[in-house]
């Protein structure tokens, strides 16, 4: 599903070059569930933001379902993240005067779903991780595992191939953390492709293959 080659990414911060990927490249299959690992600064994170195609600032090759992503445009990287990527993040990014439901409907109002269709969309994928009860509720109203919960249904509304976790955990107590990965787990198992990025070694275990970087390299 994914292959990256030689993937290689530069800051230039005055007149100072900072390498962060140095020639990386491996595959990830559909259906996997991966892990990618590494301390702070180890550049994990910012392979993720060329996964997700946020980032298109680098020298190298990514394909994704045989697409050359490394050679779109803006328009087309974000229409591919529109409908292939699904996005998680450690802060929810959840906006704080709509209520649950319509948190997660919200992609669907870009591609032109009628009201009634998003309405019921949503609730289906919040009844999925939970959270059906709450759907009225604010942001301010729920706990950091629930919002988190909203966060997971609002990734899965337009259907995406592929879940994109960035630290998903990072922010929760150990029992939301537990909830939030047998949630993961229970995607995969329904045949979504999680990438998940952690530097906590318990969350790294639940995935099926993990990648470590350090320095920009994968060890």
């Amino acid at each position: 599903m994914i292959k990256v080659n030689k993937i290689n990414k530069t800051y230039v911060n005055g007149g100072t070059e900072l390498r962060v990927l140095k020639d990386v490249s491996f595959q990830v299959e559909k259906g996997e569930f991966l892990a990618i690992m590494g301390s702070s600064g180890s550049g994990k994170s910012t392979m993720m933001n060329i996964l997700g195609c946020l980032d298109s600032e680098y020298q190298g090759e990514y394909l994704l379902d045989g697409i050359d992503i490394s050679k779109m445009s803006q328009d087309e990287l974000s229409e591919i993240r529109n409908k292939k990527i699904g996005f998680i993040f450690q802060s929810f990014n959840l906006l704080p005067k709509l209520t649950a439901v319509e948190n997660v409907e919200l992609p669907l109002i870009y591609s032109g779903i009628k009201k009634t269709e998003r309405y019921k969309r949503a609730m289906k994928l919040l009844e999925l991780v939970g959270l059906k009860e709450r759907a009225e509720h604010r942001p301010n109203e729920l706990s950091g595992g629930q919002r988190q919960r909203v966060a997971i249904a609002r990734a899965l509304i337009n259907e995406p191939s592929i879940i994109l976790a960035d630290e998903p955990t990072g922010n929760l107590d150990s029992k939301s953390e537990e909830e939030i990965m047998k949630i993961l787990i229970d995607l995969n198992k329904m045949g979504k492709t999680i990438i998940i990025v952690t530097h906590e070694p318990n969350i790294g275990e639940s995935a099926n293959r993990k990648i470590i970087f350090k320095d920009g390299e994968i060890i």
